[in-house]
């Protein structure tokens, strides 16, 4: 199924006026090919089941059971368009010293920028998910989405300020006018992440079933947390990717009890933020 962002028009439209027309057309063209091949990909992979949205900056592959995928099967999906494009570009431009054909320059320079942005570390961008999965690798899905947030929110910004330092130069301001856009459109991705992720790891705790029982097998996580912190902290604390056991320690740091993740979300709904030793007497 294909659907188009809510901001797509209206970005779109602008781009109209600043006279980019055929270029956008190709543009899209290129990014559709892209996600193309992260749908490959994914296949190759095991995923199946996808929607792409066409996005003010390009398009985007939404795989339906992508959230099943392991940090490092998500970093090869994620890889794959962006060096698709980049080896494209090599092609063309190995075929335009040959030829000396504008139109293969062009497709050549169009693949190699869609290749290198999609790199940059901003969601919603290819190179957003592959810093998110790296540092997933090491750290808790909570703090790796956090980190890769504020990168974006920092990345957007100079986006922002760039076209600002253009258009206090008088440097082409409507033809610049799709770096501010682009700047805004990652701003709002990316306080968007922020803002879902206690419903994201919620989501994913309940989809962890259905990876186990595809697998057959997943890792656990043990941690220790003091009993006096609230369920929502514990919730903060999941690794999406293993199966979460926390040991309650009291003062003197002696386990008092040991609650399963899934415990969690049902205190959460029963019970809402109350603290874990609230809940342990509760229980």
């Amino acid at each position: 199924m294909v659907k188009f962002n809510k901001y797509f028009l209206f970005i779109f439209v602008c781009l109209l006026v600043i006279g980019f027309r055929g270029k956008i057309l190709v543009a899209f063209i290129m990014a559709f090919f892209h996600e193309l091949v992260h749908y490959i990909t994914a296949r190759i992979l095991g995923f199946s089941g996808f929607d792409i949205e066409i996005l003010p900056i390009g398009t985007v592959l939404k795989l339906k059971d992508l959230d099943e995928a392991t940090p490092l099967e998500d970093i090869i999906i994620s890889v794959s368009g962006p060096l698709f494009n980049i080896i494209l570009a090599l092609i063309l431009h190995i075929a335009f010293i040959k030829f000396k054909l504008y139109q293969l320059k062009f497709l050549e320079v169009t693949n190699l920028a869609l290749g290198i942005f999609n790199l940059i570390p901003a969601l919603p961008l290819d190179g957003g998910r592959i810093l998110r999965d790296f540092l997933s690798i090491k750290k808790h899905y909570k703090k790796s989405n956090i980190i890769t947030v504020n990168i974006s929110l920092a990345i957007g910004l100079c986006f922002i300020m760039y076209y600002f330092i253009l258009f206090y130069k008088k440097s082409a301001f409507l033809y610049n006018l799709n770096i501010g856009l682009i700047g805004l459109f990652i701003i709002v991705c990316s306080i968007r992440e922020r803002e879902r992720i206690v419903y994201l790891i919620m989501g994913d705790v309940i989809k962890k079933k259905i990876k186990f029982l595809k697998r057959k097998y997943m890792e656990n996580r043990t941690i220790s947390v003091y009993s006096k912190e609230s369920l929502l902290f514990i919730m903060n604390l999941i690794d999406t990717n293993r199966y979460n056991i926390f040991y309650v320690l009291d003062d003197e740091m002696n386990v008092i009890d040991i609650i399963y993740e899934k415990e969690i979300i049902d205190a959460l709904k029963v019970y809402g933020n109350i603290t874990i030793e609230e809940y342990i007497k509760l229980r």
